[in-house]
């Protein structure tokens, strides 16, 4: 396929150095960790010379590209063991003193922003005369890459992708940032498939180099998806990034550049300021005609008639997405502003001033040699009044700094105060209670306050269910957040299915079940349970198993699929036995333990009976030196219950641990160590905690608290968690995750000791056995406990 994306393939070179260029850089550095100096042009002239050296504190691992904007190295970052994406930045950004202050400064802005759909921007640094960006590493390629390789996306994967860069660009548009340079190229993927916009703070500065200061004709640029203004000169706001994206969508549709087929860049420019937008359809004629409306009003030649901001062109792209249905899409802004009409003629003004752009581009490729090229041109200056203008378009219900007001939306916090797992539960309803604070001070949603009304279940399913009807009936909150227990769960579940509501579950649990009213946020099986068993088989080398827990429908369930994998690997169960919820009479277990000489514990014990229970094995003399443990419910909360050097060495399963070293979890912890200091952040806190902000960005994109439409909402959300990348599978409405193992440290914390490569697509029903074999196996457990789902008589 001729798909002209890349810098490198529309580039110009020429031996020939302009009089007035900027000297070459021949200074030599001595980079760390290196024996020889190598200069600096050589390093830029050669880049595959950085490998195996130093640049400040990074180790330079591999080359991941070299394009008119820099080479991008990817390096590693011992400080905190992760790997990062570093950009050294061409040396024409040095040459000019004012030009790199205004462009370091704008760079260090654009690391400001942390939005999953946006590349992060680590830091902004020097060393000798090369300045670079360093920035998270984004392994999936790009939308440019998948292009070249496979073709155009079906229309649903290309608008998820477009929806995607919409947020990250309202994101931007809010702290006064436009892009300038959207293209599939800056469209990059991580490895589940979301995109991240990629070089902000790039573009914009790099757009005001002028072709003067372009050394040995190398010039760079992205006619194709320019805007009109953009390619005249103008002045520019946030609505060139909408008629770029539009720009993009078309090729993510059509597998071809905007006006491609026009000719040469001259003409390709003259075409984006005259002719009409592109229409896929001519290309693709199954792409629906919702898809090229949207095309069309995206990329009016006039920015007022284009979408007034991102949010806005995101609506009707889910419109299509939600609906798939053809010609029949009705798109939300159409009931209240037309279609834009194809443009025909220039104005006079406009022409005149074209022409002269025309002549000036003519110029500058006549010393270059060549009829095509990418450029900058040096006019297109950016306008603050502008961008604050249509930053106060851009999220119209949630305003930047605003103070919600009117009635509040008032939400359930449906957790255990009291009982036996309360030291769990209290501890998730603060950080559930942190993450709506924390929305109500950016302005909470659709421009109103969030009111959490607490309700207590005590450790007790009747009671659960009793506290859900009333927060739907008699509180009319408009989403429950909780329960702790699968039995809770369970108990709620029937309760939100017959009002149509919704509840968001924040727990990891035995799987086997699938609800249209609940958003599973916890680890399915196959995100906790499973990896976990593999890995203490494997890495530890375990073959002989004792299975504790309580008698309740999680761990019951849970080690009926513990043993179907033990079987397949090749281990073997010894021993399996349960206590009553809440039941501290452990030194029978204990004993049975010791009988069946095990060589680790698999312990799925609930509440403070692992107190209890961790106590008795070291008075009975049983060490996690010689009979490890391996527990799925002790989280942090419980360490601080726990003499630290009664569990120190023994192992916790949770995707989530408050050690994990990255800067989304760091800054969380310090934010949420600022309020609650003595507080240790669990599993099931953090997991409350993003799933509330998850909520809040469906809401604002559902623009409305009727739960069904929430509901739907939530299904495409995706979220830079603390604990890693999140989204919502919507087929069954569970949550990727990332399986983690922790062991226990004398300090009473969990270290990671274990990581997945990637997030784990949920599966809440193992294929161990058929979805009815399991259905079978809960049907049997409930009638056996007289219809309850935990054991009588507790």
């Amino acid at each position: 396929m001729n798909f002209p994306e890349s810098d490198e393939s529309l580039k110009i070179e020429n031996d020939t150095r302009r009089a007035d260029g900027p000297p070459a850089l021949d200074e030599t550095m001595q980079l760390q960790g290196d024996t020889s100096p190598v200069s600096i042009s050589a390093l830029r002239d050669r880049p595959e010379k950085w490998i195996g050296r130093q640049l400040g504190k990074y180790e330079i691992t591999s080359l991941l590209g070299v394009g008119g904007m820099g080479v991008v190295l990817k390096a590693h970052d011992p400080s905190i063991e992760r790997d990062v994406a570093i950009k050294v930045l061409p040396a024409e950004l040095s040459a000019d003193e004012t030009t790199l202050h205004r462009f370091l400064a704008e760079a260090k802005s654009a690391g400001k922003l942390n939005h999953p759909n946006t590349v992060t921007i680590y830091e902004v640094a020097h060393e000798a005369d090369v300045h670079y960006l360093v920035m998270e590493i984004v392994s999936g390629g790009s939308a440019a890459d998948h292009l070249e390789r496979v073709g155009p996306y079906n229309v649903s994967e290309a608008t998820q992708l477009v929806i995607e860069a919409c947020k990250g660009l309202a994101a931007a548009h809010g702290q006064h940032l436009v892009h300038r340079d959207i293209k599939p190229a800056n469209l990059l993927l991580t490895q589940d498939g979301a995109a991240k916009v990629a070089d902000f703070g790039l573009a914009k500065q790099t757009e005001m180099q002028s072709m003067m200061m372009t050394r040995e004709g190398h010039l760079v640029g992205t006619p194709y998806y320019m805007s009109p203004e953009q390619c005249q000169g103008l002045p520019v706001d946030a609505r060139s990034d909408v008629y770029s994206l539009g720009a993009t969508y078309y090729s993510l549709l059509t597998g071809k550049c905007p006006f491609q087929d026009t000719g040469s860049v001259v003409q390709v420019m003259f075409a984006h300021c005259n002719a009409g937008p592109p229409d896929p359809r001519e290309v693709r004629a199954t792409v629906p005609a919702a898809c090229a409306a949207i095309i069309q009003r995206a990329m009016a030649k006039r920015p007022e008639e284009r979408y007034a901001s991102m949010d806005e062109m995101r609506v009707d792209l889910e419109a299509v997405l939600a609906a798939m249905s053809g010609t029949g899409i009705q798109l939300p802004s159409q009931s209240s502003a037309s279609l834009v009409r194809p443009a025909t003629l220039l104005t006079a003004g406009s022409r005149r001033r074209f022409n002269g752009v025309l002549i000036a581009c003519s110029a500058v490729l006549a010393i270059a040699g060549a009829s095509a090229a990418f450029f900058f041109l040096s006019g297109a200056t950016h306008d603050i009044g502008q961008a604050e203008s249509i930053a106060r378009t851009t999220s119209p219900n949630l305003p930047v700094g605003a103070t919600p007001s009117g009635k509040p939306v008032k939400v359930g916090v449906l957790h255990s105060l009291s009982g036996t797992t309360s030291v769990s539960e209290s501890a998730v309803v603060d950080a559930t209670l942190f993450a709506i604070e924390e929305i109500n001070q950016s302005g909470g949603v659709l421009g109103r306050p969030v009111k959490a009304v607490v309700a207590d279940g005590r450790s007790n399913e009747a009671t659960f269910a009793g506290e859900a009807q009333r927060l739907i009936i008699d509180e009319q909150v408009c989403t429950v957040f909780g329960c702790w227990t699968s039995a809770s769960r369970k108990a709620v579940r029937p309760i939100v299915e017959e009002h149509d509501h919704l509840l968001i579950y924040p727990l990891r649990y035995e799987g086997l079940e699938s609800s249209p009213n609940i958003i599973y946020l916890g680890a399915a099986p196959n995100q906790q349970i499973l990896p976990a068993v593999e890995w203490a088989v494997s890495a530890l080398g375990k073959k002989r198993f004792f299975l504790v827990g309580s008698d309740s429908v999680f761990p019951l369930a849970s080690h009926e699929i513990i043993k179907d994998d033990l079987q397949r690997l090749g281990a073997e169960v010894v021993g399996e036995q349960y206590l009553p919820m809440g039941s501290s009479d452990v030194e029978p277990l204990v004993a049975a333990i010791q009988q069946s000489q095990p060589d680790m514990i698999l312990n799925i014990i609930i509440g403070d009976s692992n107190i209890a229970f961790f106590r008795e094995l070291r008075e009975a003399g049983i060490r996690s030196e010689s009979l490890p443990c391996l527990s799925f419910s002790v989280d942090e909360q419980q360490l601080k219950s726990l003499s630290p050097a009664k569990i120190a060495g023994d192992y916790s399963a949770w995707p989530y641990f408050e050690t994990i070293a990255s800067p989304a979890n760091e800054q969380f912890v310090l934010r949420f160590h600022d309020k609650f200091p003595q507080r240790r952040i669990t599993d099931p806190m953090q997991t409350a905690y993003a799933g509330v902000k998850m909520w809040a960005a469906a809401v604002q994109e559902a623009g409305s608290l009727d739960p069904s439409a929430i509901r739907r909402a939530m299904q495409h959300q995706r979220l830079d968690a603390p604990e890693g990348s999140i989204r919502i599978d919507p087929e069954t409405q569970h949550c990727f995750k990332t399986p983690r193992i922790g062991q226990a440290d004398k300090d009473g914390r969990f270290q990671v000791v274990w990581t997945a490569t990637a997030p784990v697509a949920p599966d809440p029903y193992p294929n161990s056995r058929s979805s009815e074999a399991w259905r079978g196996l809960l049907n049997d457990l409930y009638s056996g406990w007289g219809d309850r789902w935990t054991a009588p008589g507790e």
